[in-house]
């Protein structure tokens, strides 16, 4: 089979839309190497981690399999097709680990997701009232209901659901340790020079100029502390009022026996099959990290024993102001 031969210009932009798969906290910890044997390697970046919310590192795990199909992805614009992964332990670069290596051969069609990789964004403010004409919208998101897919579209469970959600958010936030490493990923000024390039901005949080000036203040992790002593930290970060403006809540329920690396390419085609649909979403992590709540979420819908609740994302109509993009590190930052 004839080798695929990529000018640097090329491989510059297919990692530049490989980036833009999500990632937890958004610590994009993928980088790139492109062999002259036609074949691209998957490394990991040693520093970028989050010991206390990952010790074990399985959600960098799926945040690289979601990079990895976001490289899939946009290869096939390419016409090129990107095959199996296979575990890569030889090639070394500085501060990274090798993951994975494929091979891109030649052919293949576009993939039918490609079109919506830059319109997916993470919309953590209120959605929008749906109108009549979402009908469809709505309808197309029912439709991706599958074995791990349980779309969660009654009002009545939604609002259920939004005050479990802040009960486990506040499991993980009122550990001191948890809220520093969350705060060392949120960039709450434009004036901070990683604004632009990775964690959590302000932007993409949906706060308001006000917003922004109190969490800065109230968030900082020696205030926090204080609040949370005087007992009014947890309704700093409530999400009760988000969650209920939600269409629906989506729970994304892949095998227990599913790699992490897997569940990652999976959960990024199905974020991207959401944004097809014409709707935004969130994830809400915390829903599926807690095991109280996911325990209710598993017994309440009917998850079976051989599947697991590794996400649950809020889904509805974007505001007509549209969603910030988020950060994102330069091209050459990410290429080994």
């Amino acid at each position: 089979m004839a080798e695929v031969v990529l000018s640097r210009a090329q491989q510059e932009s297919l990692v530049r839309e490989a980036s833009r798969a999500p990632s937890v906290h958004n610590v994009q910890p993928a980088r790139w190497r492109f062999g002259v044997d036609g074949a691209v390697t998957l490394f990991r970046a040693l520093d970028r981690v989050l010991p206390v919310a990952d010790p074990t590192g399985h959600d960098v795990a799926v945040s690289l399999g979601a990079a990895f199909e976001g490289m899939a992805i946009a290869l096939s614009r390419l016409g090129l097709t990107l095959g199996t992964p296979m575990p890569e332990h030889n090639e070394r670069a500085d501060g990274c680990e090798a993951v994975v290596r494929a091979t891109i051969t030649p052919g293949g069609e576009a993939d039918p997701l490609a079109p919506w990789v830059h319109e997916r964004r993470s919309h953590r403010g209120k959605f929008a009232a749906l109108r009549p004409g979402d009908r469809a919208a709505i309808i197309a998101l029912r439709a991706l209901a599958a074995d791990d897919v349980r779309v969660v579209a009654n009002p009545d469970d939604v609002r259920a659901i939004a005050p479990m959600h802040d009960a486990a958010t506040w499991t993980f936030e009122s550990r001191a340790e948890y809220h520093s490493e969350l705060w060392s990923w949120l960039r709450l000024s434009p004036s901070d020079p990683r604004y632009g390039r990775d964690g959590l901005n302000a932007d993409c949080l949906a706060l308001s100029p006000l917003e922004r000036r109190a969490a800065r203040l109230l968030l900082r992790p020696a205030s926090f502390a204080l609040l949370t002593r005087l007992g009014v930290a947890k309704s700093l970060i409530a999400e009760s009022p988000q969650v209920k403006s939600a269409a629906a809540v989506v729970l994304f329920t892949p095998r227990v026996a599913d790699p992490p690396f897997d569940v990652g390419r999976r959960f990024y085609r199905l974020w991207l099959s959401i944004a097809a649909a014409g709707l935004g979403a969130v994830p809400m992590s915390a829903s599926a990290d807690d095991p109280g709540a996911r325990g209710v979420l598993a017994a309440r819908y009917g998850i079976p024993d051989d599947r697991r609740i590794a996400n649950v994302l809020r889904v509805g109509r974007s505001p007509a102001r549209g969603v910030a993009e988020s950060g994102r590190l330069p091209v050459d930052e990410l290429m080994v």
